[in-house]
């Protein structure tokens, strides 16, 4: 009997590690942070908040993919790693591989399983702000504790120049700056911003300006305001570029007609 009794123990053993054995992991630690994104290219639409996972490993395509699954218990958000995904078409870049997590605003514990490792983190979640805090790290990086979400009906205002020509750049902020429907602001506090915070790629890359509007059809007609702008003020090939980003995924840019 009493080796009957040991024979299931062990096969139920054996059963247990093997289950165990075939848990999915990955290799690589995690980088995440969350984001608000769009579905389509400058089509208006409110963005969608999502957890962006990065791995810390670079791959030879820059399209590999983060596989995962989640699940939601209560307030707690479980994201398992499931595997890393080679793409049928290889973009050739160096990059890491990612995944975009939906996070509903309700969630207040993020849970990350990766084999038999798990990382915590609690979160809240308002119109203003996501602030993501520790409560236990194995594998997981949080980029940003704090990150500001979009607020509605702004823009940003983001220009690079020339070292020639940097006053171009003044000037048009001078007519945002004029118009009665719009309000500069700033973001206050601890956080990432979600629009860019200057430009990139030019001599002298200037600092991002925020604005409220109060009239939908003031912002709409900033489209013609920037052309006609660009089409007096700069010349080809002065490396000069302004954009208008708006909250709602419209955007408006001296160097082409949207």
């Amino acid at each position: 009997m009493k080796k009957i009794i040991i024979l299931i123990i062990s096969i139920i053993a054996l059963s247990c590690s093997r289950d165990d054995d075939n848990l999915n992991s990955i290799e690589s630690n995690i980088d995440f942070m969350p984001i608000e994104i769009y579905n389509n290219s400058n089509i208006s639409e409110d963005p969608d908040l999502k957890l962006k996972l990065i791995t810390e490993e670079i791959f030879p395509c820059i399209n590999y993919s983060i596989i995962t699954s989640q699940s939601i218990e209560k307030n707690e958000l479980r994201i398992r790693m499931e595997k890393i995904s080679s793409p049928e078409i290889c973009l050739t870049a160096l990059g890491p591989a990612t995944s975009y997590i939906d996070l509903q605003e309700n969630i207040n514990e993020i849970t990350f399983i990766n084999g038999h490792t798990i990382d915590k983190y609690s979160i809240s979640i308002n119109q203003e702000k996501i602030s993501i805090n520790l409560i236990e790290s194995n594998f997981t990086n949080l980029l940003f504790e704090k990150t500001f979400r979009y607020p509605e009906n702004t823009f940003a205002y983001v220009g690079g120049t020339n070292t020639d020509n940097t006053e171009i750049y003044q000037d048009f902020l001078e007519i945002l700056i004029g118009n009665p429907n719009f309000t500069q602001f700033n973001f206050e506090g601890e956080g990432r911003i979600p629009y860019p915070i200057h430009s990139d790629g030019h001599w002298v890359n200037q600092p991002s300006k925020y604005f409220k509007y109060t009239d939908y059809e003031e912002f709409e007609n900033l489209k013609s305001i920037l052309e006609n702008f660009s089409d007096e003020n700069i010349e080809e090939n002065s490396g000069v570029s302004l954009s208008i980003y708006g909250w709602d995924n419209i955007s408006y840019h001296s160097w082409r007609s949207n």
